[in-house]
């Protein structure tokens, strides 16, 4: 469980390791959970490193370096081992095309010379006539720089002939610190004891937007990564210093008496791990039963709770009144108070059975009375919703909010204040699910929250209650608010930014941070510095079942929750795991909430859907969930947008898939069919926003991207249209959905189940998939769809065959809108 770079002859003929550690649905005490933990973070990592190591030497294999392995071995130079010679007869360098092209990446020598005295000598490197013999590899590189081109136009990120530099604290040479040295109260010895720091000054200069904080360096002293000459590190901060610095904190392999300063390395770039080592840290710093009083039933069911709580007890002494046991069995109010609170909020709020059953499960995990004997079950502190597709799970979160903020206040009116105040925290993985629940509060007239993020990331209608306490000083995001407002925003985003700028001014949310309730943010933000002081005992974790069990750590043991409701569908798409696989499902894409229902927790299903037309969600029904789906809506409340249009249809367009040079697929044929069909939806009077565009593959989503940008742009309102890969449409809906599927070969991976039912599920009135109808007839699943889309009217459409009414339609359109651009010039 230790990082490691691997040599060549770790990574030479070897597949690339899938992930082996099975993470248990019970473990036996908080340590093994951490080392469990730890091992398979760790083993993450250690797969990212060895993919990089293995297309580093793959690539070192393909051409002739022997003039670095020579002078690193002490001998001169060879013969034949300089670079062509220009015009002005002086060695050449090794450039790469970075123009968008046919040709990008591709290597080319051209003259060294200055800018203004260059000349116009050119090869291709393939051009070049190796002077070796025919054994050899065919291009030879002449000079560490050519390596470092050559390395970085085969996607390997590498900054050759960096600097490390090695400071003592008090040596960091930035102007920033010296108008606080008066107001540092430095004691005499800081000298002696600071902990000297490592920096790396990088080779070239790149965009800011390339680093991020926690991402993973590799640094050598040899350009082929030799183990015993190299450490891996992290980055401590978002991006390189003015200086083009980068603080690195030592992770693995580093020993401070083998690197001196201004010593020359060569450094890669591997991913960022932000993720996966504050998940670490987390563990480490928060994850400690003395503090998190929700360790024992994170563990397993069936547990002692005496002897939990006298393990805790001996760790940490705690007053009887505050143990572990009372505090977790108390919640703020008498079951009568929260059963009757929730009753009146079921009718007010009409929710139907279902969502009332998990209402009514939070007041019991919120009340104090112990369960009487034979409810055992009742008595843990975690409640998990499982929510079909359009079932109103935020609809339901935000009740439940104003439920239990009904509960802190009628607590405080009655028992007085608690020692750690009752507060809510609203966290998930995306922005957008966080801010969904808070646009639903906002909708049920409840305004007294503090959402905590960065600014370009927050729903505008949310920024107003926002603290940007992750990006920057108070100036920097002050600018970033402003900028913002000379940007493309509606009237009302318009509103929403500026009541925002007014909020910042004054620094009214930074106060009422202290003091709110309810506070929405992601699980990547709960590090921020402003949050570090607050307690939230209990936790809400929506679209729980997208994110590993380290993410969902990041909220729980960080604040030290004691009542956690769990929201999510399994059924819908896993987390994603950067740069690896599994052998098995038990692996760190096992959630949290799959473990928690494995150990024995019953989970709550909400089984009506109110989103789609029951022809679309029957599909669903079929496929994934076994028939227990309940339409809340009928085909009268989804009629159909226009007459020509199905309710379902399966496009068939005879394309050919394509892949990209980084492994997405498109097709062109699919993505010209899509275009004109989104254009002549508009044509005939439907709003862009109505129009969602879901592709598998992110090179097809560029490709329809750049064709609406293009012909007749000017035309057609098509800006609100999303076109977008799946993962990003989860929790999203419109009444219109255009699916590309692309491939005409192999599915890949879009008959993944979990794929397919979110792609299926995103659309109200319409759904309109476009594909290979030869290719997708051979899948069991895609198979069902074509069936179901069969047996609709107009439900099969060969692409040829309707061409000619969309391009009537595309035609009449565009002939009126002509007429009328004519008439306003002359109006003019």
């Amino acid at each position: 469980s230790e990082l490691s770079f691997p040599p060549v002859d770790k990574v030479k003929h070897t597949n690339l390791p899938k992930r082996k550690i099975s993470i248990p649905a019970v473990f036996q005490s908080h340590t093994h959970y951490k080392q469990v933990f730890k091992a398979a973070l760790t083993e993450q990592l250690n797969i990212m490193l060895f993919e990089l190591a293995q297309r580093l030497h793959h690539a070192l294999s393909k051409v002739d370096i022997s003039f670095y392995t020579a002078v690193k071995g002490g001998q001169s130079q060879g013969q034949g081992s300089c670079a062509p010679l220009c015009n002005h007869m002086h060695p050449a360098k090794l450039v790469m095309v970075k123009k968008e092209g046919q040709n990008k990446g591709r290597l080319f020598y051209a003259c060294d010379a200055p800018k203004a005295e260059q000349c116009s000598f050119f090869k291709w490197i393939e051009d070049v006539n190796p002077t070796q013999t025919k054994s050899r590899p065919s291009t030879v590189l002449h000079d560490t720089k050519s390596i470092g081109t050559y390395l970085r136009s085969q996607k390997i990120a590498v900054y050759e002939e960096c600097q490390l530099l090695v400071r003592k604290a008090f040596e960091i040479p930035t102007q920033r610190y010296s108008k606080f040295k008066k107001f540092m109260n430095t004691p005499a010895s800081f000298d002696g004891d600071s902990k000297p720091k490592l920096y790396l000054k990088l080779s070239r200069k790149e965009h800011s937007s390339l680093y991020s904080k926690d991402d993973i360096w590799v640094v050598s002293k040899t350009l082929n990564f030799d183990p015993i000459d190299t450490f891996i590190a992290s980055s401590a901060f978002f991006g390189p210093s003015s200086n083009n610095e980068i603080e690195l904190l030592p992770l693995k392999g580093y020993s401070p008496s083998n690197w001196r300063s201004n010593m020359c390395v060569h450094a890669l770039l591997v991913c960022n791990a932000s993720g996966e080592l504050a998940s670490l840290r987390n563990m480490e710093e928060h994850f400690n039963p003395s503090t998190l009083p929700l360790i024992p039933y994170l563990l397993k069911m069936n547990f002692d709770s005496e002897n939990a709580t006298k393990r805790v007890n001996k760790r940490k002494f705690t007053p009887p009144a505050m143990s572990v046991k009372c505090s977790m069995m108390s919640g703020p109010v008498s079951s009568q108070v929260a059963m009757g609170v929730a009753e009146e909020m079921i009718q007010r709020f009409s929710l139907n059975p279902d969502q009332a059953a998990s209402l009514i499960h939070v007041a019991q995990m919120m009340t104090c009375e112990k369960p009487k004997g034979g409810e055992e079950h009742q008595s843990f502190p975690i409640t998990i919703i499982r929510g079909v597709f359009g079932a109103g799970k935020s609809y339901l979160l935000s009740v439940v909010v104003l439920f239990l903020v009904q509960l802190f206040e009628s607590s405080e009116a009655t028992e007085g204040p608690r020692a750690t105040p009752w507060k809510l925290l609203i966290a998930s993985s995306t922005n957008v699910a966080v801010d969904r629940v808070l646009l639903g509060l906002l909708e049920l007239g409840f305004e007294d929250f503090i959402r905590v993020g960065s600014i370009r990331k927050i729903t505008k209608a949310i920024l107003p209650h926002s603290l940007h306490a992750g990006s920057g000083n108070e100036n920097e995001q002050l600018k970033e608010l402003l900028a913002l407002l000379k940007e493309d925003l509606t009237p009302a985003e318009k509103i929403y930014v500026r009541k925002s700028i007014e909020q910042h001014k004054l620094g009214t949310n930074k106060t009422i941070l202290q003091q709110v309730k309810v506070v929405g943010v992601t699980c990547a933000a709960c590090p921020f510095p402003c949050l570090k002081a607050l307690r939230f005992p209990v936790v809400v974790l929506d679209e729980c079942s997208q994110m590993t069990e380290p993410a969902s750590l990041l909220p729980i043991a960080r604040f030290q929750c004691e009542k956690l409701i769990l929201v999510g569908d399994p059924k819908q798409l896993p987390p994603t795991i950067q740069g690896s696989e599994s052998v098995h499902e038990q692996g760190l894409e096992q959630t949290l909430f799959d473990r928690l229902c494995l150990m024995g927790h019953e989970p709550i299903v909400l089984r009506t859907q109110y989103r789609c037309h029951p022809a679309l969600s029957a599909i669903a029904n079929e496929l994934f969930y076994s028939g227990h789906l309940i339409d809340g809506i009928s085909q009268g409340d989804r009629a159909p947008l226009l007459e020509w249009l199905p309710t379902l249809c399966f496009y068939s367009v005879h394309g050919m898939e394509q892949i990209e040079r980084d492994n997405s697929f498109y097709n062109m044929a699919e993505a010209h069919f899509t275009v004109k069909l989104i254009q002549s939806l508009i044509a005939s009077g439907i709003e862009g926003a109505d129009i969602g565009v879901i592709t598998l593959y992110k090179s097809q989503m560029y490709k329809i991207q750049n064709l609406l940008s293009g012909v007749h742009s000017e035309a057609f309102e098509v800006k609100p249209v999303q076109v977008s890969t799946v993962d990003a449409f989860q929790g999203a809906e419109r009444e219109i959905i255009v699916l590309s599927c692309v491939r005409t070969r192999h599915l890949g991976f879009i008959d993944s189940e979990r794929r397919m039912n979110v792609a299926l599920t995103r659309a109200k009135r319409h759904l309109l998939i476009v594909g290979s109808l030869p290719c997708l007839s051979r899948n069991k699943l895609w198979g069902k769809v074509i069936h179901h889309c069969r047996g609709w009217e107009n439900g099969l459409q060969h692409a040829n065959q309707c061409e000619q009414q969309l391009n009537d339609i595309l035609k009449s359109y565009l002939e009126n809108w002509e007429e009328e651009e004519q008439r306003k010039k002359k109006e003019k």
